[in-house]
């Protein structure tokens, strides 16, 4: 669910602002962090689908936070590569039904590997510079994949990508 009051609904609503907090010639800090927030709104919005599709229910939301930290980058990387290729991996298209994958859950994969690459930029590329319309454009990114995801939400497809990105190294195919 995508409520105003969800970490990740805070997450982008707080890198537009870092984006646009100096009036002029905004800080490398607030640049760096603004690119950071983009894509870390996104990770927890997909570990939050993740962990509800697993763990339903308001008496396993303590449950869910702790699921949540099993969640590594580098195989939600790994498994946002997979849905961005033509053919994906059988592992993960055996509840596709044959059907390509959607749209929009590639769309929304492909913002995931964007941001993660831009958040590893802001957060350890010193010589990076960043400017206010790309850290605007990260926040649009971002908020685009929200949007997608919506579209998704829910499908088979969706259900098989958040479960690979927890799992994807142990899924047998």
């Amino acid at each position: 669910m995508i409520d105003e009051k969800s970490l990740h609904s805070q997450l982008l609503k707080q890198a537009r602002f870092l984006a646009q907090k100096e009036r002029k010639r905004p800080t490398q800090a607030s640049l760096r962090r603004s690119v950071s927030a983009s894509y870390y709104a996104l990770f927890h919005l997909l570990v939050d689908e993740a962990t509800r599709l697993m763990l339903s229910g308001p008496a396993r939301s303590h449950l869910r936070d702790r699921l949540a930290r099993a969640f590594q980058h580098s195989t939600m990387k790994q498994v946002a590569v997979e849905f961005t290729k033509k053919s994906i991996p059988r592992k993960l298209t055996y509840c596709f039904n044959q059907q390509p994958v959607q749209q929009e859950l590639i769309d929304v994969a492909s913002s995931f590997l964007e941001l993660q690459e831009a958040r590893h930029d802001a957060d350890y590329n010193r010589a990076r510079r960043f400017t206010r319309r790309e850290a605007l454009d990260f926040a649009d990114m971002t908020k685009q994949a929200f949007e997608d995801w919506k579209q998704v939400r829910g499908s088979l497809q969706a259900d098989t990508f958040l479960t690979g990105l927890l799992a994807y190294k142990h899924m047998q195919g």
